[in-house]
């Protein structure tokens, strides 16, 4: 007698749970899905009260082949690595992982960013955006008083 396998997190009722959380994480401009396959740079993003934090990791890639740019609230993260070995006639590669070329990332924050508030740190392989929201995005107290 065959046996089925018992998989509680397959079918319809799974995938429509899936959808329903992408759309309500997209919404805040995130996603419950893994990023592409080899998007590079793997980033974290993730926002406090006051700001948004960005965090790249950019191995191998000098400070000065970094560009960061922001227009309203996207920002764009491009630049260039170059993996370099050594190639004559007695090189022979047997494996070639890293890749080097442009890279290009863009994130949609959904808020005014303090343009001239941001802060750019490239620090042992990683790159650390802190992008504070514009004074209107920020969340404030409301004094109550007295009547």
């Amino acid at each position: 007698m065959a046996q089925t396998m018992f998989r509680p997190w397959s079918g319809s009722m799974f995938d429509d749970l899936r959808r329903e959380m992408n759309g309500l994480l997209r919404h805040h401009g995130a996603s419950a899905e893994p990023a592409a396959r080899g998007a590079f740079p793997a980033v974290n993003l993730y926002e406090t009260g006051d700001a948004y934090v960005l965090t790249a990791e950019l191995p191998g890639v000098r400070r000065e082949d970094i560009h960061v740019g922001l227009e309203g609230s996207t920002v764009t993260l491009r630049g260039e690595r170059q993996v370099q070995y050594q190639s004559d006639e007695k090189t022979s590669v047997h494996r070639l992982e890293r890749q080097s070329g442009g890279f290009r990332r863009a994130f949609e924050l959904h808020v005014g960013i303090d343009v001239d508030k941001v802060e750019a740190v490239h620090r042992n392989g990683v790159l650390i955006l802190r992008l504070p929201k514009s004074p209107e995005h920020r969340p404030r107290q409301v004094q109550v008083q007295a009547g």
